[in-house]
């Protein structure tokens, strides 16, 4: 739950990611929340088609789609270590 809590905090939902230092944004840019975000506020508030959305989404598939990998091969370990 922690952890959820400071992505939240970070992936600027509740702060704009501008106010933060310069390392920090480089970090949290390895976060999906972050794409999601401002693809959810791009949208919501200004109404953004694909064409300005596009360059968000490859962003959130790509780091969605590693997440995914490592959890899969993480629950494939998990089973064969259990017999």
């Amino acid at each position: 739950m922690p952890v959820l809590i400071i992505m939240n905090l970070l992936s600027g939902s509740t702060t704009p990611t501008e106010s933060m230092p310069g390392w920090l944004q480089n970090v949290m840019q390895l976060s999906p929340s972050t794409h999601f975000v401002a693809l959810s506020q791009a949208v919501l508030y200004r109404g953004a088609g694909f064409a300005i959305v596009g360059r968000q989404m490859p962003a959130l598939f790509g780091i969605g789609a590693a997440f995914f990998a490592m959890a899969t091969l993480r629950f494939r370990k998990s089973l064969l270590s259990g017999q």
